[in-house]
C-alpha cells in the first residue's frame, strides 16, 4: 500500500513539472523572424498589370500567418476544424492571402479597396475583419504559426497585439477603418 502512495506522489510531481515547463515555454515563445512588418518595397505592378498608389508615409510591408474560419457553427465559434490556413502578405500597398501549399494567392487586392477592423478587445484571438472585392473575410492573424488543433491562452493574448499591428499596417497602406 505504501508503494502505491509513493508512486502516485511521484506521478503527481512529474505531472506538475511537465505542466510548469509547458506553460513557461508557451508564455516565452519567440516570434518567427520571417513574419511581421518590414520596410516597404514600393509600389509595383500587380499580376493584372495595374499599379497600386504609393503607400502613405510610415507604411510597412509584412507577412502574417492566418486562419480563415470555415462556415457553419464551428466557423462562427472560431473552431479550426474546417478552417483555411495560410499567410497574408502586405507588399507594395497590396494585400494577398495564400493558403498553405498553394503557389499563387487565393486573392490579392490593393489596400485602398479595403475596409478593416479588429473585431474586439474581448475577442479571444487576434481576429480581424476585412471587406473588399473578395467579400467579407474574418480571420485570425499572427506573427507565430496559428494553432491548428489546440488552444493556448498566452498565445491568444499575443495574437491580439499582432492583430493591432496588422490593422495599423493595412491602414497605413490606404485601407479605411470600419
Amino acid at each position: 500500500m505504501t508503494g502505491v502512495v509513493v508512486l502516485v506522489a511521484l506521478g503527481a510531481s512529474a505531472l506538475m513539472v511537465l505542466l510548469v515547463t509547458v506553460f513557461t515555454l508557451s508564455a516565452t515563445r519567440r516570434t518567427r523572424p520571417d513574419l511581421g512588418p518590414r520596410p516597404p518595397v514600393g509600389p509595383g505592378p500587380a499580376p493584372d498589370g495595374s499599379v497600386a498608389p504609393p503607400p502613405r508615409p510610415g507604411a510597412v510591408d509584412g507577412t502574417w500567418d492566418a486562419m480563415i474560419p470555415g462556415g457553419g457553427f464551428l466557423g462562427a465559434m472560431g473552431g479550426s476544424l474546417n478552417a483555411t490556413f495560410g499567410r497574408i502578405d502586405l507588399v507594395g500597398g497590396r494585400l494577398a492571402f495564400t493558403r498553405d501549399g498553394a503557389d499563387a494567392p487565393d486573392w490579392q487586392v490593393p489596400c485602398t479597396h479595403l475596409r478593416i477592423r479588429q473585431l474586439s478587445a474581448l475577442a479571444p484571438k487576434g481576429d480581424v475583419e476585412l471587406n473588399g472585392p473578395m467579400g467579407p473575410v474574418r480571420c485570425t492573424v499572427s506573427r507565430e504559426r496559428v494553432n491548428r488543433f489546440t488552444q493556448n491562452g498566452f498565445k491568444d493574448l499575443r495574437e491580439q497585439g499582432y492583430a493591432r499591428e496588422f490593422v495599423q499596417a493595412v491602414l497605413t497602406n490606404g485601407a479605411v477603418h470600419g
